[in-house]
């Protein structure tokens, strides 16, 4: 009878520490803490970009490579360059 109430209290600590282990130490954090820093984001409007490459590239309905030089060029992301290379080629219609 004490070893199955000694074995009954070994397993309940076991799995006590393991679900402590396992939420990472309590789980809680801290919600007055201000939010974690993030990168500025870049707007294709702060920008004017006027290359004479790339609108090209957009004449020749070679849009994907247009974007890739926009990329290229100025950093931006793959959405942005996107945006921005439909927008120049909105402009030329």
């Amino acid at each position: 009878m004490i070893g199955k109430l000694l074995f009954l209290a070994v397993g309940l600590l076991i799995g006590l520490l393991l679900a402590r282990f396992l939420r990472g130490g309590g789980g809680r954090r801290d919600l007055t803490a201000p939010p974690p820093a993030r990168p500025p984001l870049r707007r294709v409007g702060d920008e004017r970009i006027d290359d004479e490459e790339i609108r090209e590239l957009i004449r020749q309905n070679r849009k994907i490579d247009a974007i890739k030089l926009m990329r290229q060029k100025t950093g931006l992301g793959l959405a942005e360059a996107k945006d921005a290379v439909e927008a120049m080629e909105d402009a030329m219609r």
